[in-house]
């Protein structure tokens, strides 16, 4: 059973996995769940039609309320923690292709698909403007869409969607120190493409990463990749654990990913045909 009414609703009862009818052939095929969560229960909310392109999200643990910003806009938007509506708009910049937010000591950082890092400061009279923190120093042409922060790190960790110097065999994390020496040079880690694609359920294109989250209670690396349908867990250092289908009708197209500290996930979903939303999923222990 899965619940897709779009309003603070929830299912009756928890299944590990769920059933997918493949198209005209009879067969079903399962989906599988990552631990302590099931995609059968999950809270919908539909977004509003500014947030049509979503394509980041960040829970501010100290001022309870969640982040988003939309594609291009140069514009972030605070939601109430219940309802997702929007509850205020603070523009920091020219449009441009940002991807990701961040949320550091309620303090937001953009990152932009160049690499570029932005901390997005407020001045007295709560007027924002976008400050360059710093660029990811790897040469060619590159696309980047996911950050997180790394509290042990003390860093800003980006993860390559397409980079040159990858030469599609390996997925490159780059860390920049908001404290300290800025972005560092070298890769922190790597992970495997053929690595993911062998431990993948289901036959899936290459993975490119479209957001990323520490999970809070697990200490594990949570990645999400639009491109190919999956959720990619690791250690923080980037070692393969899992690797999950996600099912296009629930995700149509996973852009963010967030967790409160009790282990909620949240994944928002870029607007198609349909409104975007973002999903809750309750954590199990």
């Amino acid at each position: 059973m899965r619940c897709l009414n779009f309003s603070n609703c929830c299912c009756g009862f928890v299944l590990m996995t769920v059933l997918i009818s493949s198209c005209g052939t009879g067969k079903v095929r399962r989906i599988q769940s990552p631990p302590h969560y099931s995609f059968a229960q999950v809270f919908t909310h539909k977004l509003e039609p500014k947030l049509k392109e979503i394509s980041g999200l960040a829970w501010d643990k100290k001022l309870d309320e969640f982040i988003a910003h939309n594609d291009e806009s140069g514009k972030l938007f605070y939601l109430d923690k219940e309802t997702k509506l929007i509850k205020s708009e603070l523009p920091f910049g020219e449009k441009g292709d940002y991807e990701e937010v961040v949320v550091v000591n309620s303090v937001p950082y953009v990152l932009r698909s160049d690499g570029l890092i932005l901390m997005i400061a407020k001045d007295s009279s709560g007027k924002a403007s976008a400050v360059e923190l710093g660029k990811a120093g790897v040469s060619g042409v590159n696309d980047f869409e996911s950050m997180y922060f790394d509290p042990v790190r003390n860093a800003l960790v980006i993860l390559c969607k397409n980079c040159e110097s990858d030469n599609k065999q390996v997925v490159s994390a780059y860390a920049c120190y908001i404290d300290s020496t800025g972005f560092n040079p070298e890769p922190v880690f790597t992970i495997s493409v053929d690595e993911v694609k062998t431990a993948s359920p289901f036959k899936s294109g290459r993975i490119e990463p479209s957001a990323a989250a520490i999970h809070p209670v697990l200490q594990k690396l949570f990645i999400l990749s639009s491109a190919s349908n999956q959720l990619i867990i690791t250690s923080l250092d980037g070692k393969l654990e899992g690797v999950y289908e996600l099912g296009k009708k629930l995700f149509p197209q996973p852009e963010g990913i967030t967790f409160k500290s009790n282990g909620d996930m949240y994944i928002s979903n870029e607007g198609r045909a349909e409104r975007a939303t973002i999903l809750r999923f309750p954590y199990r222990k």
